[in-house]
């Protein structure tokens, strides 16, 4: 019987062990399935109209903002982030909330680019 109690405590142990890793990576993942890899797509049909330095100029504007406002956020206690669902962190922000705070801007002016792109060719 102690067995049996043994293998169960292992089980447990395993399927948590994956749960763990499963929520740890869980904002990453989403990350990637719907900005990251929307993005690339979006790059490939916007190349002909993106500006880089224009690009480069709005994201970094867009980036330092953000981390400021999530930075302050955190250290008022108005936002918070578990440790265990994260990979790791940068001056007390998440990795993913950096490339959170790329990625989705950069979606959003490429949504931007792709309609007005079609809109200029129906006019």
């Amino acid at each position: 019987m102690p067995q049996e109690r043994k293998q169960t405590g292992r089980r447990n142990g395993y399927v948590e062990a994956h749960a763990i890793l499963y929520y740890m990576y869980l904002y990453l993942l989403l990350l990637i399935v719907f900005v990251v890899l929307p993005n690339i797509v979006l790059l490939y049909f916007n190349r002909k109209n993106i500006h880089v330095k224009t690009l480069l100029l709005s994201l970094v504007l867009l980036f330092v903002i953000a981390v400021i406002w999530d930075y302050l956020s955190v250290r008022w206690g108005l936002w918070s982030f578990n440790d265990s669902e994260i990979i790791g962190s940068v001056f007390g922000l998440p990795v993913e909330e950096y490339l959170f705070f790329v990625f989705v801007p950069l979606l959003a002016i490429n949504v931007y680019l792709l309609f007005e792109k079609k809109v200029r060719k129906k006019l």
